[in-house]
C-alpha cells in the first residue's frame, strides 16, 4: 500500500465514522426533542393539578376561618351575657306558684228531669 492509498482509505471511513455520527445526532436530536416535548405536557399537567389544589386549599382556609371567627363572636357574646347576669344581682326569676283547686265539701248530684231513678235492690218476688 502506498500513502495515497491508504490516505484516501483513512479519509473515507473517517468520512463514513462523520456521516455515521452525524446520522446519530440528527435521531438523537428527534428523540430528545420528542421527549421534551412530553416533558412538557406532563409539567403542564402538574402545574394545573397544582393550581387546582391550591385554589381548593385556599377555599378551605378561607370558609375555616370564617367559621372560627363565626364561633369566637358566638362564644364571646355568650360569655357576655352570662357575665352581665352574674353581674346583675338580681334574684332568680321563680314561677308563681300553682294554685291549689278546692273540692267543694258537699257533691250534689242531679238526675236527669224526667228519668225514672231505679232501685238499687231489685223487687223480691220475681225469680
Amino acid at each position: 500500500m502506498n500513502a495515497n492509498s491508504d490516505r484516501e482509505y483513512i479519509d473515507n471511513k473517517v468520512g463514513d465514522v462523520r456521516t455515521a455520527v452525524d446520522d446519530l445526532r440528527l435521531v438523537m436530536t428527534e428523540r430528545f426533542t420528542t421527549i421534551h416535548a412530553r416533558f412538557d405536557a406532563v409539567d403542564a399537567k402538574i402545574v394545573s393539578a397544582i393550581e387546582t389544589a391550591k385554589a381548593e386549599i385556599i377555599k378551605w382556609i378561607a370558609g375555616l376561618l370564617i367559621a372560627m371567627i363565626a364561633m369566637f363572636v358566638a362564644t364571646f357574646l355568650g360569655m357576655a351575657g352570662l357575665m352581665m347576669n352574674l353581674l346583675s344581682h338580681q334574684p332568680p326569676v321563680t314561677p308563681p306558684a300553682a294554685v291549689p283547686i278546692s273540692t267543694p265539701a258537699v257533691i250534689i248530684q242531679l238526675s236527669p228531669q224526667g228519668a225514672a231513678v231505679l232501685p238499687a235492690v231489685p223487687p223480691a218476688g220475681k225469680p
